[in-house]
């Protein structure tokens, strides 16, 4: 593998499927040679097989590397197979803020006991309970400074426990009306709206969160373009950048979602997204296409020296990501605690 071909392999979080690395799986994660892996529950077959699979990924992921996974809790909690219920964002909001802290904190112990060391919560949207926008119960209210409360306590609980927590999905999805899963959303807000409502949770905790996940909704006020948030220079490189002085991690919500895959030609929406200002793009199940992304992200670098210096900064971002927060092998006891705990939170 070529040096460019490599910097730009390392700018892909991948998923893929099975509880287990089959041999095809395995050569094709080599291949690639990623930031890291992201595990969903058709990954989660028992707690007693996974620390199998986090071995095997250590092996062919370039270190350092991140594991994440979505654990928000309510309907986005990967792990209740092995933890039971949990508490959505919108009942924790009714616990307060000690709560959130609490549980945030038993969440990033259980996580880091099962070896993750990126958790991409907690949500920072602004929406009502039953919005029908894919957010709904998953956000913490509607009133901005309230929901910058809570997720803060969340994040700061999580990241106590050493997993990196991720601020998503900006500049906020809870005011559209379709779930960017499905098509692409436009936010019908104004600027001064959205400067003063949906941006007030991601400007008062940017400077603690390890990760900022940008989402797939289009915001003409933003940027007239017709284009998702997450694949827009203005909003990224100019709003989160410069404007919010955000010096994280910026991530991509998964490229191979409604709302984007339609404009990922052979990787192009990867090329867009990287140049647009963001350091991570997800693939969360279709490996082909992760490396459609990283030929063309090699290709693009090899034509374009900005752009290649946009790429390896990228790819910088995600080694101090990933040395910051560093990824542990499976304590199985210690996640037997931590369980017990979430339970009698």
């Amino acid at each position: 593998m070529g040096e460019i071909a490599r910097v730009a392999g390392r700018v892909l979080l991948i998923g893929f499927d099975g509880s287990r690395l089959e041999d095809a799986t395995r050569d094709a994660v080599r291949a690639l040679g990623p930031a890291g892996a992201i595990l969903f529950r058709r990954n989660l077959d028992d707690a007693e097989v996974l620390p199998r699979l986090m071995d095997d990924l250590s092996g062919v992921l370039p270190p350092p590397y991140l594991l994440a996974i979505d654990q928000e809790g309510g309907r986005v909690s990967r792990l209740e197979p092995w933890i039971g219920p949990t508490p959505s964002a919108a009942a924790i909001a009714s616990l307060g803020e000690d709560a959130a802290t609490r549980y945030g904190a038993a969440t990033g112990r259980a996580l880091r006991a099962l070896g993750f060391n990126v958790d991409f919560a907690p949500v920072a949207d602004l929406s009502e309970a039953d919005a029908r926008n894919g957010i709904g119960d998953r956000s913490f209210g509607t009133d901005p400074r309230r929901v910058a409360a809570l997720a803060g306590a969340f994040l700061a609980g999580l990241q106590s426990a050493g997993v990196a927590g991720c601020l998503k999905h900006f500049p906020g999805l809870g005011r559209t009306d379709v779930d960017s899963h499905r098509e692409m959303p436009t936010c019908p807000l104004g600027r001064d709206r959205i400067e003063s409502e949906d941006l007030v949770p991601f400007r008062e905790l940017a400077a603690a969160a390890a990760i900022v996940m940008v989402g797939h909704g289009r915001y003409p006020a933003l940027d007239p373009a017709p284009r998702p948030a997450s694949l827009s220079p203005r909003i990224v490189g100019g709003l989160l950048r410069r404007r919010l002085r955000y010096r994280g991690l910026v991530a991509t919500d998964d490229l191979e979602m409604g709302a984007t895959r339609p404009r990922d030609d052979r990787g192009s929406a990867a090329v867009a997204a990287v140049r647009a200002g963001c350091d991570l793009a997800l693939y969360c199940r279709d490996l082909d296409r992760a490396a459609a992304a990283r030929d063309a992200l090699a290709s693009e670098a090899e034509r374009d020296p900005d752009f290649a210096r946009r790429l390896a900064e990228a790819a910088a971002a995600v080694e101090r990501t990933a040395s910051r927060w560093k990824a542990s092998l499976p304590d199985l006891a210690a996640f037997d605690a931590a369980r017990r705990e979430i339970r009698a939170s």
